[in-house]
Order: structure tokens, then C-alpha cells, then sequence
């Protein structure tokens, strides 16, 4: 090799912005180039004789395993891990070894991938955070803030949802309209915190009453709604009267509190046409007024009106 081009060598090792060092084969370092210190902050004397492995991250220490298998002539790439600086911070490398077993020597490149690494994180950490505020947005968009249930705009698309589904299965659909019988009067005689009390406790009793697979709702106001899969008219009317049941035994704070049902069902077997959201939520609301007008505390079905 020419004096000339073992100058050039030289001065690429001296002057290169990544990491150069010779080790042998045990991994003693015989020879590192400048960047060491200009990078990780150690001198030259600081490193030399020893193994290069004290200075990884220690939930690193699993790479140092890459690097024994360059005892086998084999060299390896892209090993990455985080090196202690001189300071005590860490700076992330991705390295590559390349073995001469005949010299037994091992000749180590480093490269700084820090700054990709962290622009990475913070990426990843964004996509959290953007991940998390669109999950809240949805939530708050699909979900009464009182009740913690589903809200109106939710219900009505899950029930167009449900009705697509029930069409196919050729099964039957039904669902109940329920109102708080007197909830006004109990707002002005006991307060609107009282109330809202009365509405969150109904929704627990709802949830406790109802099956896994019902579709509950609050509707607004003291309404609610529920949309009962695979139910027929009998099935719906007993689960209605099992709510009035449960809401008319549960111990309220100031005084009883009673609700009335409106049930209304499509039997999909029989190839109904025009059924949609809307009329199955204004049969079930008749049947409610209806449940009323008969002294209220009670579930009546559409087809008790017709």
C-alpha cells in the first residue's frame, strides 16, 4: 500500500464522524479513532486494554451476545444499543463488525442514531397521544355524560346496524321506550342533583336487569331506550315487566320511584317492509303514551293498541 494512500486511510479514520475501533478478537480494544471523545466524551487512554461492553446500557447488555459471533468470521450488521457517554447520558448506535481471523482482529464501525431514534419516539408518542384524544372524542361524541351510556346519536346508528343484521338472520327485533313517571316532580320537590341521582341509578338497574347482548341507551331527557336482539313480542313484554319490577322494588333515597314502558317488535321472518329506526321508535313511543294513560308503572305493547 502507497504512503499516499495510507495517509488518506489515516485521515478517514481520524476525521470520520462515526465511530472507528480495532479490538482483538476478546474484545480489548487496542484502537479508536477521535470521535469517541468527540462523540461519547471518553479518551483514547480511558478505553484502551479493556472491552468495550462496561459502557453499554444495562438493558442492552443482550447485544453483547451479536457481537461474540464475530469470534465465528462472521461479520454482523445493524446490531443496535445505547453506549454510556462520559457524562452519564446514553447515546443509541447501530454497529458493524467486521472479523479477520487470520490478523485475529475484529474492526467495529458506530453510527449515531440518536437523533432517528428519539424522532421515532416522539412519533410513536404522538400517534399515542393523537390515538387516545381521537378515543375521547368518540366516547364523548357516543356517550352520555351522566349515565355513562350510550347516548341518542350512538343508539340510532348501532340500531340501523342491528336492524341490517336481524333482516338476514330473519329473526325478530323488538325495542322498549321507557320514561320516569313524575321525574319532574321529583326534580322540583328533591333538586336536579337528586334527579340526576335517579338517573344514574336507573341506568344501573337497567344494566343489571337487561342481557349481555341488549342494546341500552339513554334516549334524553328521563327516556330511555333499549333494543332487544332475537326477541319476540312475549320475550320483550316479559323483560319490560321485569324492568318495571326491578325499578319499583330498588331502595330509593327520598321516595319510590316507578317507570312506564312502550314495546314495539318486527317479526323479520315475515319479510316486513319499510322497517326502519324510526317507525320501530314510534310504535314503541305510542305504546309509552299508552303505558301512561292506563295509570302509568306498567309495560304495554303496540300491539295492544292497533
Amino acid at each position: 500500500m502507497s504512503y499516499q494512500n495510507e495517509y488518506n486511510l489515516e485521515k478517514f479514520y481520524n476525521y470520520s464522524l462515526d465511530l472507528f475501533s480495532i479490538q482483538r478478537m476478546d474484545g480489548t480494544v487496542i484502537s479508536v479513532n477521535p470521535s469517541f471523545e468527540r462523540i461519547l466524551g471518553w479518551k483514547e487512554e480511558e478505553l484502551l486494554g479493556r472491552d468495550p461492553f462496561h459502557l453499554l446500557h444495562p438493558d442492552d447488555l443482550k447485544s453483547a451476545k451479536e457481537f461474540e459471533e464475530l469470534d465465528g468470521g462472521v461479520p454482523r450488521s445493524s446490531i443496535q444499543n445505547r453506549i454510556r457517554c462520559a457524562d452519564g447520558t446514553y447515546k443509541y448506535f447501530a454497529w458493524t463488525g467486521y472479523p479477520d481471523l487470520e490478523a485475529g482482529l475484529v474492526y467495529i464501525t458506530g453510527r449515531d442514531i440518536t437523533d432517528t431514534i428519539e424522532a421515532n419516539q416522539k412519533i410513536s408518542q404522538l400517534a399515542t397521544e393523537l390515538k387516545e384524544a381521537n378515543d375521547l372524542l368518540f366516547e364523548q361524541a357516543t356517550t352520555d355524560p351522566l349515565t355513562k351510556l350510550k347516548n341518542r346519536r350512538a343508539f340510532t346508528g348501532e340500531l340501523h346496524n342491528l336492524i341490517r343484521y336481524i333482516q338476514k338472520e330473519k329473526s325478530f327485533l323488538s325495542l322498549l321506550m321507557i320514561d320516569v313517571d313524575h321525574f319532574k316532580t321529583y326534580n322540583d320537590q328533591f333538586g336536579h342533583l337528586a334527579g340526576d341521582n335517579v338517573l344514574v341509578c336507573l341506568a344501573r338497574v337497567f344494566e343489571n336487569t337487561l342481557r349481555s347482548n341488549d342494546l341500552l341507551a339513554r334516549f334524553g331527557g328521563e327516556e330511555f331506550v333499549v333494543a332487544l336482539p332475537n326477541t319476540n313480542k312475549e320475550k320483550a313484554v316479559e323483560i319490560a315487566e321485569r324492568l318495571v319490577n326491578a325499578v319499583r322494588e330498588f331502595n330509593w333515597e327520598y321516595r319510590s320511584i316507578t317507570i312506564s314502558v312502550g314495546i314495539s317488535t318486527s317479526d323479520f321472518e315475515k319479510k316486513q317492509l319499510g322497517v326502519n329506526s324510526t317507525n320501530l321508535i314510534e310504535s314503541a313511543d305510542k305504546a309509552l303514551y299508552q303505558s301512561k294513560v292506563n295509570g302509568r308503572n306498567k309495560a304495554t305493547h303496540s300491539s295492544q293498541i292497533y
